[in-house]
């Protein structure tokens, strides 16, 4: 098994990067958290995806693409909600895509809640491991 085939690996780098979006709040680099709370939901629907086929997850940043490749993940409407408000933020914060995307304390802390809700909600339904001490 190569470590793209390994939830645990998944797991791992979703909580790093769920943990760098917090010090990238409180260190006020509103940016950058929010590309780690975006990364953070996609490695962690990695993991889902792993978790179900054993294989390597696609080259796929989309969260939506990414859930809706999981069999059988009904997304209740407040949970696509969260999903669609983070997605846009892997290119916002990382391109000059000509939009001013708000990146203050108030929208790091919003998409950090969001983050954290979608983790607990995912690794119940999916039953995916988790790992405290990595956060």
């Amino acid at each position: 098994m190569s470590r793209e085939e390994d939830v645990q690996e998944w797991m791992t780098y979703a909580e790093r990067d769920r943990r760098a979006a917090r010090h990238l709040l409180e260190s006020g680099d509103y940016e950058a958290c929010a590309l780690h709370c975006q990364q953070a939901v996609e490695k962690l629907l990695k993991a889902g995806i792993v978790s179900q086929t054993g294989e390597r997850p696609p080259y796929e940043h989309n969260l939506w693409k990414l859930a809706q490749a999981i069999d059988g993940l009904t997304i209740p409407d407040e949970m696509a909600d969260k999903l669609a408000s983070l997605n846009p933020h892997y290119f916002g914060s990382r391109y000059p895509i000509g939009i001013d995307m708000g990146y203050d304390e108030a929208l790091a802390r919003e998409l950090l809640a969001k983050v954290d809700e979608v983790f607990l909600w995912l690794t119940k339904v999916l039953n995916l491991p988790t790992d405290s001490t990595a956060i």
